[in-house]
């Protein structure tokens, strides 16, 4: 009788090892992930979307840091002719300017930057990126001493090969 029973539980044990593995990996391939709700001790199954979209962006290889290290080079030294113009043309000021925003400049000021921006705009599609991941690699940048030093080696690299 006790190995019959042994055997039971074994079987038991075996089935539902079974099931939770094949559930694990129906879930691992639609993107769906079992997850235990605190508040009602239920399990929940929702997308694995958000994290894999957030992970995705995470992600710099070494071919996208040229490329970003390429393009802020570029940028840098349109936005020093631009700085350059807009010192000669305005008496030696320099104005206050956040970003691409047009707002306050007006004549050859404006006629300058828009220039500047425009070009800047540029560089980011001739390296392949949007505005958005452009700004994201920046603010990764600016978070991660590693990934600020692996940029500062590429843009001394690239700057050397000139």
């Amino acid at each position: 009788m006790h190995s019959y029973c042994s055997r039971l539980s074994l079987n038991r044990i075996f089935s539902q090892s079974l099931m939770v593995g094949v559930l694990a990996a129906i879930g691992l391939l639609s993107g769906v992930a079992p997850e235990l709700s605190q508040d009602s001790h239920t399990l929940v199954f929702s997308s694995s979307a958000y994290a894999q979209a957030t992970w995705n962006k995470a992600y710099i290889d070494e071919a996208e840091l040229v490329r970003f290290v390429r393009a802020s080079i570029r940028m840098e030294i349109a936005r020093q002719e631009a700085h350059e113009a807009i010192q000669r043309n305005n008496g030696g000021i320099v104005p206050e300017i956040s970003d691409c925003s047009l707002q306050g400049l007006s004549g050859e000021i404006r006629n300058i930057w828009e220039q500047f921006c425009n070009q800047s705009e540029s560089y980011l599609r001739d390296e392949g990126f949007s505005n958005e991941r452009y700004n994201t690699i920046l603010r990764m940048r600016q978070q991660d001493p590693k990934l600020q030093r692996r940029i500062g080696q590429i843009r001394d690299l690239l700057l050397n090969l000139r």
